[in-house]
């Protein structure tokens, strides 16, 4: 899956293996090998693909299709977040219907499963 993922990415973005090698500080023959399946890149060397390419080391491994990262939060989601970890099950569910009533209201409409 690795090497089909690697191949897919780079064509889309019209770049060679050589050009890819550089930028990895790698030779092409070791890139060249990833993309053909004969070797699979190491747990050092996978994140930095994943990052170079701007997706998820979960869509080059196969675990995912979607090649897209998830969105950062901003300073008032991580606090959100934290104040959702913190209350008790009423807690979370009172959260869950005030951010599901705004976004019906202001942002979206339908109701999305938890």
């Amino acid at each position: 899956m690795v090497a089909e993922r690697l191949q897919q990415l780079r064509l889309a973005t019209g770049l060679s293996q050589e050009a890819v090698a550089q930028e990895m500080h790698m030779s092409r023959s070791t890139y060249s090998s990833y993309e053909t399946g004969r070797r699979v890149p190491s747990l050092d060397v996978l994140p930095d693909l994943a990052k170079y390419y701007k997706t998820t080391t979960d869509f080059l491994l196969g675990v995912t299709d979607d090649p897209g990262l998830p969105p950062t939060l901003d300073e008032k989601g991580q606090a959100l977040i934290r104040l959702y970890q913190t209350v008790d099950e009423r807690g979370r569910d009172t959260i869950y219907r005030m951010a599901l009533h705004e976004k019906m209201q202001y942002g979206g409409s339908g109701e999305e499963k938890p």
